[in-house]
């Protein structure tokens, strides 16, 4: 004799114990509605309008009709799907990568039982320094195949070749020259770029002897946003200058160079200016990484004596930028980049115009015996005699 309450305790126990469904969401954004828009080919506005759709993403209620595009968030470790609310679960915990746990990324599509179908985009990260990957997703629903997209953070340039699950393979240099909705999702107008644009582009993680497969040709973001000229600061020679304009928060300029360990690069017979002269381009990597990147804790960056002059070396010109305490514009931050890893990177803290040099305070310690004499002195200068009209002047 069956018990008629058995099969309703039954559904409620495992509406308990097993998760909610998953399930794809509508989003409203500026491009919905919108089936096919005439192309957008001004440079100046591309960049903003692809960036102001991505910002516009408002999730939405099932029912709601006229409704093209989707969106879920991608775990890159599990492979799996899961709901995603616009401005809710996708925002970065502290506002801080560094404390952030949660790797789940934002993807934008077509979905057909909850997998991108078609044309789809996907952030690499919480944060749009990490850049982008578009294009048609496989039948799997991964960014896999041979005509996937990598787009820098400033939607102009990007890298288009062949990646597996996200990660590049290899892939030639290439400039976003359009842009237009359609069928709720922005779609690019890629050309090869005009420079370097046969140059063949792997992930490739440096190391103590590496810096890169192609340390002479400029990684393609960083040609159009810096170059190395004379500094305004006397007595600095070089320094690094803004090819065009930036805004709080973009990134200006890459930093890579080898990967390595304090224990390859100082040794007990040193002298202090050795020391000084060996640490000059010393950046404390892993520790400004989250933990999830996977290195190891005292892995450091670093650009050898013989990389650092722009005719061994670059790549990314970010460790070519001149210290100042006041009157900066950039500060350090560290970025996974699609090529190098993880590396460092100059983000803007004030708008800085084409033409302007590149300053940044290089935060060494003003206490240690291995400090350069010059950075002491400046230190003094700047802030216990700017009244008497010292100033910035290394």
């Amino acid at each position: 004799m069956k018990c008629p309450h058995l099969v309703p305790l039954l559904y409620l126990l495992l509406s308990l114990l097993l998760p909610p469904p998953t399930h794809s969401l509508p989003i409203l954004s500026s491009c919905s509605d919108i089936p096919s828009s005439s192309w957008n080919t001004d440079p100046a506005t591309i960049g903003p309008a692809i960036q102001s759709w991505l910002h516009s993403l408002v999730t939405v209620r099932v029912e709601e009709s006229g409704v093209r595009a989707e969106s879920m968030l991608y775990h890159p470790g599990t492979g799996e799907y899961s709901d995603h609310y616009a401005h809710y679960n996708d925002v970065m915990e502290e506002n801080n990568h560094l404390v952030d746990t949660d790797r789940r990324v934002v993807t934008i599509g077509t979905f057909v039982r909850n997998i991108p179908s078609g044309l789809a985009w996907q952030w690499r990260s919480k944060r749009m320094t990490e850049g982008f990957l578009y294009g048609e997703v496989d039948r799997r629903g991964q960014f896999s195949g041979e005509n996937i997209t990598f787009v820098y953070p400033d939607f102009l340039t990007g890298l288009r070749g062949r990646f597996e699950h996200g990660v590049l393979v290899d892939a030639i240099a290439v400039d976003i020259v359009g842009e237009r909705c359609k069928d709720g999702v922005k779609e690019l107008m890629i050309e090869p770029a005009v420079k370097d644009g046969g140059v063949r582009w792997e992930k490739q993680e440096a190391n103590h002897w590496f810096i890169g497969k192609n340390p002479l040709v400029m990684d393609p973001y960083e040609r159009k946003s810096v170059y190395v000229g004379e500094s305004l600061i006397p007595g600095s020679e070089e320094g690094l200058f803004a090819r065009r304009a930036f805004m709080p928060g973009d990134i200006v300029s890459y930093f890579s160079g080898t990967k390595t360990f304090s224990r390859n690069m100082f040794f007990k017979n040193m002298t202090n200016s050795q020391i000084s002269s060996a640490g000059s381009y010393f950046f404390n990597l892993a520790a400004n990484m989250p933990d999830w990147w996977g290195y190891p804790e005292d892995m450091v960056l670093d650009i050898p004596e013989e990389y650092r002059t722009i005719y061994q070396f670059r790549t990314t010109l970010g460790h070519k930028a001149n210290h100042l305490f006041e009157g900066k514009n950039t500060e350090y931050d560290t970025v996974n980049h699609p090529v190098h890893g993880g590396i460092v990177c100059l983000v803007a803290t004030d708008a800085i115009r084409a033409g302007e040099e590149v300053y940044v305070d290089y935060l060494y310690d003003v206490e240690d015996d291995d400090t350069e004499q010059w950075y002491k002195e400046l230190y003094a200068r700047t802030y216990h005699l700017a009244g008497e009209g010292e100033g910035d002047h290394e």
